[in-house]
């Protein structure tokens, strides 16, 4: 397996942390011994807080990590870490958990294999629907207590990636007694995990405060209170990092990293993410059903562009349907290209006539994605495309992606190192994203025989098979690999992750 490293940069003006607590009135500073109360003003807010009914997002990564852990986490690097289990092996298609000795949830109540079997029967086969479901349905067959501190997971076929899978808080565990006695409805709004925080209140659409889990297994949690705001506007979010109205700021545009990095106190810290992001086109219906069309999209676009002036170079445009580093990525690909001539001939080719194109990308939720998608809009119109540009608040685009409606969007793929964790994961599973592209049976199979071989070498093979397979159907276009930004208070030491999570554990966050 090949795990992903990521570079990042770290801009730092020099300024103690006496400085900063001073600049913050009355709030404790980090420098003693009293915990700090962290507030972050976040762009995006989930839906429900039940990873298990959830679809999965960036915003799931970042809310549930804090009130629930999983088995296994990744690490900044991307290696496979213990968090409930403390070890795992495989033989065959059986996986063994042991299980940390000792975790008491939020209710008090300690952990036992038979609240990990639990959790896993609620995501796989609970009665109430699921869209995160199909990405681990068909991955795990059962799952047993095999002792107190143990379970046993059995998949249908041998699969070396089991682990990784599971390495995400949507695979949360959770406390048979308590999650029984409170019922589906209350847990939406009322979580009960593991996690470092717990849920003291949410305000839907506004903000979500927290408490210390104070009997967390890993160690006192570093924050005694941590509030989330809804921020979703960047100059908004912005002005209240500058104000001192918050400690930390998520989504940082390009264009007002300088104004934070100028601004007394505060400091910008970036990180390079597992995911990329994309155009995908409605392969089923509509005017991107034509793969000419698609072609002709994809060739229109000027990635390099995009990077150098909406990024100021500081995102890679994408040369391959994978990450670099990640399993079946090949260096020797050029770029995605843009060529308009090109372009227009598949336009030509296609029989286009100047059929309307429904462009409905989210407004706020990317990092700096209005802005592409603006670009990418005008683009498509110098080739000769009658774009109907509609850019959509949150909730208006996710329903539209889920019910088939979306003829042309902007999207983001994570990875979780390997493409059987990415979004071919997604197509195999027939998840909400295979609507719009319905995998075929030479697809599915490669990435089948992929997902389950220990052979590395015929796994790259089909890995490189699907990848002509995309280029043949283009059924989604990759712009860049993504980075995010985050703005904080300079006496803040805190690494951001490269899987959005807002880990505020007591090994990942430092006061000082």
């Amino acid at each position: 397996m090949h795990d992903l490293t990521i570079p990042r940069r770290t801009l730092l003006k020099g300024l103690g942390a006496a400085g900063a607590a001073a600049s913050f009135g009355g709030l404790p500073s980090f420098a003693q011994a009293t915990r700090p109360n962290l507030r972050v003003g976040i762009n995006a807010e989930i839906a429900s807080w039940d990873p298990h009914h959830q679809a999965g997002s960036i915003v799931g990564n970042r809310y549930y990590g804090l009130a629930f852990d999983q088995l296994v986490r990744k690490g900044l690097d991307g290696s496979l870490q213990p968090m409930l289990a403390t070890s795992w092996t495989s033989e065959g298609t059986l996986w063994r958990f042991d299980l940390r000795d000792g975790v008491r949830f939020h209710d008090g109540s300690v952990m036992t294999a038979d609240d990990v079997v639990f959790s896993f029967e609620r995501l796989l086969f609970s009665e109430y629907e699921s869209a995160i479901r199909p990405t681990f349905l068909p991955y795990i067959a059962a799952i047993r207590a095999t002792g107190p501190l143990q379970v046993e997971i059995e998949t249908p076929v041998v699969d070396p990636l089991l682990a990784r899978r599971i390495s995400t808080p949507f695979v949360a565990i959770m406390p048979r007694a308590a999650v029984e006695a409170a019922g589906y409805d209350a847990v939406q709004t009322a979580p009960i995990g593991a996690g470092p925080y717990k849920v003291e209140a949410w305000d839907v659409g506004s903000s979500v405060s927290f408490t210390a889990h104070e009997d967390y297994w890993m160690g006192t949690p570093p924050l005694s209170e941590l509030t989330l705001s809804l921020i979703p506007e960047n100059a908004t979010r912005v002005a209240a990092l500058q104000a001192g109205e918050i400690d930390l700021a998520t989504t940082l545009p390009p264009d007002l990293i300088d104004q934070v990095d100028r601004t007394n106190d505060l400091k910008v810290d970036d990180v390079l993410l597992y995911n990329f992001m994309h155009i995908y086109f409605n392969t089923v219906e509509g005017v991107t059903a034509n793969p000419d069309v698609r072609r002709a999209l994809a060739l229109g676009i000027d990635r390099q562009l995009i990077a150098d002036a909406l990024w100021g170079g500081r995102v890679s445009v994408m040369r391959d349907y994978y990450l670099p580093a990640e399993f079946g990525f090949d260096a020797t690909r050029e770029p995605f290209a843009f060529d308009p001539d090109a372009a227009r001939a598949a336009l030509a080719a296609a029989g286009y006539a100047g059929e309307e194109l429904a462009f409905t990308p989210p407004a706020t939720y990317y990092t700096n994605g209005r802005l592409v998608t603006d670009a990418i809009n005008e683009m498509w119109q110098a080739i000769g495309v009658n774009v109907n540009y509609e850019p959509l608040e949150l909730a208006q685009w996710a329903q539209r992606s889920f019910a088939r409606e979306n003829v042309a969007t902007l999207q983001s793929f994570g990875t979780g190192g390997d493409p059987a964790t990415g979004f071919i994961a997604e197509y195999l599973a027939d998840n909400w994203i295979a609507q719009y592209y319905p995998a075929s049976d030479e697809f599915k199979a490669l990435a089948s025989a992929a997902a389950s071989s220990l052979d590395t070498d015929l796994r790259y093979r089909n890995y490189r098979a699907i990848a002509d397979i995309l280029d043949r159907d283009v059924p989604f276009t990759p712009l860049y690999q993504s980075v995010e930004f985050y703005g904080m208070r300079s006496d803040i030491a805190w690494t951001p992750h490269p899987n959005f999570f807002l880990d505020f554990r007591p090994d990942a966050f430092e006061i000082g």
